[in-house]
Order: C-alpha cells, then structure tokens, then sequence
C-alpha cells in the first residue's frame, strides 16, 4: 500500500470511527429525549457539534487529498477513479472502508431523523397540552363521569394561565 493509499485510508477509518461513536451519542440523546432529562441535552448537544466539526476537518482533508490524486470533477468520482487504479488487495481494503463510512453516515442521518421526529412530537404533546390548559383546544375530547365525550375546551374553559 503506498502512501497516499493508506493516507486515504487512515482519513477514511478516522471518520468511521467518529461516525460511530456520534451515532452512539445520537442513541444516547434519543434516550434521554425520550426520558425527559433535559438537563444532559446540552451537553450531548455540544459533544454532537464537536463530533460533527471533527467529521467536517477529516472529511475536507480526504477530499483535498482526493484532488490531489485524481482530475475527476466530483470526490465521489475521484474516489471511484483512484479506488479502481490500485491492485486488488488495496482496491478491495478502500472499497471495504468506504462501504462502512456510508453505512455509519447512513445510520447517523437515520438517527438524527428518528431524534428529530421524537422531538417534534414531544413539541405537539406539549402544544396540545398548553391549549388543553388555557381552553383553546377544541379538538381534544374527553369522558364525562356517564361515558359521555365532551370537548376538552369547554370543560376547562375557565382556567386562567
């Protein structure tokens, strides 16, 4: 394996490595979203954007390093142009460590979509609950002590919040 090659490679298992332990974050703040514990959002937040800022280094470092190596219009198309012209055994060691760059960006970006619907939803349930509250849901139903429904908003409408 020649320099650049296992320079390449380094750059590539250096993102992986982040990317994994970001989804392990991820995974813990999805946890604590689901518990409540706001307290330890900020920190995770914080530790998030420093993981991110790091992938962001790496990955401007490997995609310098791919135009160096390859005229290729696109990193994506240099990658694929400077894989497909080493010997078989680096060929497949790059194709390997690129296949599990993307499946752990894949899973980060799945994540942070399964975090951000858990906190959309924590937001409708707090709205709702708000409304509930001040008498301007009229939407929300409830059961009288006969089984009865009656409208959330006209039997609490004279709370005042």
């Amino acid at each position: 394996m020649n320099q650049e090659t296992q320079r390449l490679s380094q750059l590539i298992n250096q993102e992986t490595n982040l990317a994994t332990s970001l989804l392990d974050l991820m995974l813990t703040e999805k946890k604590h979203l689901e518990d409540g514990s706001v307290e330890k959002l900020d920190t995770l937040a914080e530790q998030k954007a420093g993981y991110i800022e790091q992938l962001e280094t790496i990955s401007r470092k490997r995609t310098q390093l791919l135009l160096a190596l390859s005229t290729a219009p696109t990193t994506v198309a240099r990658m694929s142009l400077y894989i497909s012209q080493q010997t078989q055994p680096d060929r497949a060691s790059l194709t390997t460590a690129v296949d599990k760059l993307e499946q752990s960006l894949e899973k980060c970006r799945h994540q942070n979509s399964v975090n951000g619907m858990v906190i959309s939803m924590s937001q409708r349930n707090v709205q709702r609950n708000l409304n509930i509250l001040k008498g301007a849901d009229t939407e929300s139903m409830t059961y009288t002590q006969k089984g009865q429904t009656t409208h959330v908003g006209k039997r609490f409408s004279g709370l005042k919040v």
